[in-house]
């Protein structure tokens, strides 16, 4: 932990984002965390009325960012040589799944369901068209358990949290079938969620260790497919930009309903956690007006 003009980043704008929040002014989230050159430089916790109080102790729930963790766990098993390759059909690991047979059409591979262009129940051709979708990511969960023998939230224990010193995890189950959802359910606490960033920051090396392979980071958090949103998609990863005067600064997110975004912006060695309990009266996207307006201004001194 350091002061952030320590990391080359303006105190003032992060106080008057700090204020404005604070203030009603700008969108209310819960809590902020900002990790620049893999210190934490600022980290906040915002009360409201007839609202629960959470400080770093408080696990918050990620939503759909469940779903990018999930997407570290398939590198973790192509490295392992559990998951040959992510062109080969759904239905090799899931023949149980008539809706994979897809008969008529080409086959939908993990590659189309961690893109979300699997098509399923429609009469799209796979790979074509991005349509976010939960279900697609639980197929990804069920390869996973398949070939592994584990559910997301016992492989991500082992593989993921157990290494990041991550020890205060909670992950809902499926209410239809007692396992661990792939799409949504993961709550941590903030600092943990900005670990996950971290990781991803440092292209899956964690403390001199390789935990997820660098190759699948890169792979998995550029883009793949083109999205109806002005951002862009990967494996489970959204792709978004911020600008700044004339200057284009691109990011990688983790991102969940009601505003739960872990983003990763590797030109300014930075990580960003915005965590809410409900949407604010401005939003759109309040976060990422907080991000653009504040907090990569706040680098620019560099």
């Amino acid at each position: 932990m350091t002061s952030p003009e320590q990391q080359g980043l303006n105190a003032a704008l992060l106080c008057a984002m700090d204020d404005g929040i604070s203030g009603g002014k700008l969108a209310n989230v819960d809590d902020i965390v900002v990790i620049r050159h893999g210190v934490l430089v600022y980290e906040r916790y915002f009360a409201y009325p007839h609202q629960l109080n959470f400080d770093a102790t408080s696990r918050h729930r990620g939503n759909s960012m469940t779903k990018s963790v999930v997407s570290l766990l398939v590198g973790i098993a192509m490295e392992r040589g559990l998951i040959k390759d992510v062109d080969v059909p759904a239905f090799f690991y899931l023949p149980e799944n008539a809706d994979l047979r897809m008969l008529d059409k080409d086959p939908i591979t993990l590659r189309h369901l961690l893109t979300m262009s699997a098509g399923l129940g429609s009469d799209r051709a796979p790979g074509v068209t991005f349509r976010y979708s939960d279900s697609e990511t639980e197929l990804v969960g069920a390869i996973l358990k398949k070939v592994t023998g584990k559910t997301v939230d016992v492989l991500a224990q082992e593989e993921l949290f157990a290494p990041l010193g991550i020890n205060d995890v909670e992950w809902h189950k499926s209410p239809f079938s007692g396992v661990a959802m792939s799409s949504a359910g993961l709550n941590l606490r903030p600092r943990d969620w900005a670990k996950i960033g971290q990781l991803v920051l440092n292209r899956g090396a964690w403390e001199g260790r390789q935990i997820v392979p660098a190759s699948w980071v890169d792979q998995s958090t550029a883009e793949q497919i083109t999205t109806e949103e002005p951002q862009s998609y990967g494996y489970q990863w959204w792709l978004g930009r911020s600008l700044e005067g004339n200057r284009e600064v691109q990011w990688i997110a983790a991102q969940g309903f009601n505003s739960q975004k872990t983003i990763i912006i590797p030109a300014l060695d930075m990580v960003v956690v915005f965590n809410a309990s409900r949407q604010s009266k401005n939003m759109v996207a309040p976060e990422l007006d907080l991000l653009d307006r504040y907090i990569v201004p706040a680098a620019s001194r560099d």
